[in-house]
């Protein structure tokens, strides 16, 4: 594989050396968010992560780099005003999102008054298989809240998690996304397969995050227009469990709540074969897109999703 070099006027400098010093910075740095975002209300807070998303576009000008450009091929028929201000939304949905998550307690509270589910039939019919199922999500809206979900619908579940590599952030950031329904696997455990059979066995849903360039084995499938390196765990998974995919995709809705949608994207009997994995991938990916189009504001357009290039792209 190759990759895109325009992306490298965008990488951060960071020392390895002050790699532990960095982490430390941000663990602290959160904790006293944490703290003032406890002395206010939700709504309160969703107003105070909307002015920090407006600062880190401001401050954070790689991040912004990217996002700009990649709406410049993904969406080339907006303006560059258009592009920019799509962009600086971006950075206020994500703060508002990381905010939401500091006070994540307070949807616990009365979660059906913040989160409304649409559909959910369809997920209780598909465990009604027994097989469990897989979760399809991206990066929009609040995705921190999927834990909520999985405990309004009544259901359990597990995902595959991936270490910041300090402990005390990794530990504070876990605290905030733990929820009794979701067990979590650590990536690279020598346990993982096992664990991941036993769940399925166990008839319980897996959460797969399907909207990132995550280094991992996958395939190149149609993102907006042009190939993105895609995971492929999520259609190998799905086709050697039998288990039916489901689309959880959430939106944040202007009076402050949020609405997550269930949408059936495969279920068995699957035929195998490297062909329709990439088949599954990208209709998978093309539902996530049209997600993201119903409002173009709330997906994260700073990660790096292009990066990766086929080979023969050079």
């Amino acid at each position: 594989m190759g990759r895109d070099k325009t992306y490298d006027q965008y990488k951060k400098h960071k020392s390895p050396k002050l790699k532990g010093l960095r982490h430390w910075a941000e663990f602290i740095a959160l904790r006293g968010l944490e703290g003032f975002a406890r002395l206010f209300s939700l709504r309160q807070n969703q107003a105070w992560g909307r002015a920090f998303g407006r600062l880190a576009f401001k401050l954070a000008k790689k991040d912004q780099g990217i996002a700009l450009y990649q709406l410049k091929f993904a969406l080339p028929h907006l303006t560059e005003a258009e592009q920019r201000d799509l962009a600086r939304q971006s950075f206020e949905n994500v703060g508002q999102t990381l905010f939401e998550t500091l006070v994540i307690h307070r949807f616990r509270q009365n979660p059906s008054q913040w989160i409304h589910l649409e559909n959910e039939s369809l997920v209780h019919k598909a465990l009604a298989q027994g097989k469990g199922a897989i979760f399809i999500f991206g990066h929009l809206g609040n995705w921190e809240l999927l834990p909520l979900v999985y405990e309004m619908l009544g259901i359990e579940g597990f995902a595959i998690e991936s270490p910041i590599g300090e402990d005390k952030l990794d530990d504070l950031l876990a605290k905030k996304r733990a929820s009794k329904n979701i067990t979590m696997i650590p990536r690279g455990d020598a346990k993982a397969a096992k664990s991941i059979l036993s769940n399925f066995r166990s008839n319980r849903v897996m959460l797969f995050a399907l909207d990132q360039d995550m280094k991992v084995k996958g395939h190149f499938v149609d993102f907006f227009g042009k190939k993105a390196a895609t995971a492929k765990g999520a259609a190998h998974l799905a086709v050697k469990f039998s288990a039916p995919v489901i689309g959880a995709f959430g939106l944040r809705q202007q009076e402050g709540t949020h609405q997550y949608r269930f949408v059936p994207l495969s279920s068995p009997p699957y035929q195998g074969g490297e062909l329709e994995e990439i088949s599954l991938t990208q209709s998978y990916t093309q539902a996530i897109e049209a997600q993201i189009r119903q409002d173009l504001s709330q997906w994260v357009w700073f990660h790096r999703r292009w990066k990766t290039r086929p080979q023969e792209e050079g």
